[in-house]
């Protein structure tokens, strides 16, 4: 299995790279009122519209954070963009080196890695997004 690892804040995550479609430089979005808390607006990225989620607020993080990238996903039928921090980089892991955390993914943490001396957490954005969504 492939994984993109990133960070916010002092923390490391990594997400499969399977629905990522590409990685861009922070682009400012246009708000949408009514929205939750952690869609920071749209942005137009080549003509297609991408909703730009904050993932620090997704994940109920600290959110006084400096974003440099945006990694942009697709989501059913949605691309998304995830704020993140930096990314670091795209490493093959093996299934059996995921620790599994819980059989309660709402957080949508599905397991941790060790990955050069840090503690990687493993999400699932689309259970991430589907738990927030309501």
């Amino acid at each position: 299995m492939q994984i993109i690892v990133f960070t916010l804040g002092d923390k490391f995550y990594a997400l499969k790279t399977d629905n990522v479609e590409e990685i861009s430089k922070n682009i400012s979005p246009t708000k949408v009122p009514n929205a939750p808390n952690w869609v920071e607006g749209l942005i137009n990225l080549r003509g297609n519209v991408v909703t730009l989620v904050n993932l620090s607020k997704l994940l109920q993080q600290d959110t006084d954070l400096c974003y440099n990238n945006i990694i942009i996903i697709q989501n059913n039928d949605e691309k998304i963009g995830l704020m993140v921090q930096d990314v670091m980089e795209v490493v093959d892991i093996e299934d059996s080196h995921i620790e599994k955390i819980s059989e309660n993914v709402e957080d949508g943490i599905i397991g941790i890695i060790q990955l050069n001396k840090e503690i990687v957490n493993i999400i699932d954005i689309g259970i991430l997004l589907l738990e927030n969504e309501g």
